[in-house]
């Protein structure tokens, strides 16, 4: 399980390091003291602010706002949502519901957004080959229409590519802004 959203739970030192070995914020898994924040939230991983344990890399398949930026201040707000186990990348979008080109044209990505391309990467082909998703778990799908495509970076930048997403998430093509 990741860890919870900051907004309705309280989050913990210990669980928090527990959810970055990847064991799973409310699993068992024994984690050796000291804990430091530093360490938690460095985007490469280890321990070299002293902790007892080395920790993997920061996952950054998850939305920018669910993960830790490395940066002070250290915040537990920044773990809100975070999964050190995703698998789907986020991807924030420009949504139009009638034309490729009025979401192209469109100014301020919003999102993230989530597809089933097993190379983390915004998809080449349409006809069905893939789904989109509105949660990382796959359990909601986005609106019919169509999506620009932007990274999920601290600065979104955009792919030059569009997605058309038909019913139940199904991308049904894709093509260039």
């Amino acid at each position: 399980m990741a860890c919870p959203n900051v907004a309705t739970d309280q989050i913990t030192m210990l669980k928090t390091a527990r959810e970055r070995t990847g064991a799973g914020y409310d699993s068992n898994y024994s984690i050796t003291s000291p804990i430091y924040m530093s360490d938690l939230q460095r985007i490469s991983g280890g321990n070299s602010s002293g902790s007892g344990n080395s920790y993997p890399a920061v996952n950054t398949l998850n939305p920018i706002n669910n993960r830790p930026d490395g940066e002070n201040p250290l915040q537990f707000s920044e773990f809100s949502e975070y999964n050190q186990n995703v698998t789907r990348t986020a991807f924030m979008y420009v949504y139009d519901n009638s034309s490729s080109s009025s979401a192209c044209n469109a100014a301020i990505p919003e999102g993230p957004y989530f597809h089933t391309d097993v190379n983390n990467l915004v998809p080449d082909s349409g006809g069905g080959t893939y789904t989109a998703y509105t949660t990382i778990s796959g359990s909601a799908h986005p609106a019919n229409g169509y999506y620009a495509i932007y990274s999920n970076d601290n600065i979104p930048t955009a792919t030059g590519k569009w997605i058309q997403i038909g019913n139940n998430g199904s991308i049904l093509s894709v093509g260039n802004c």
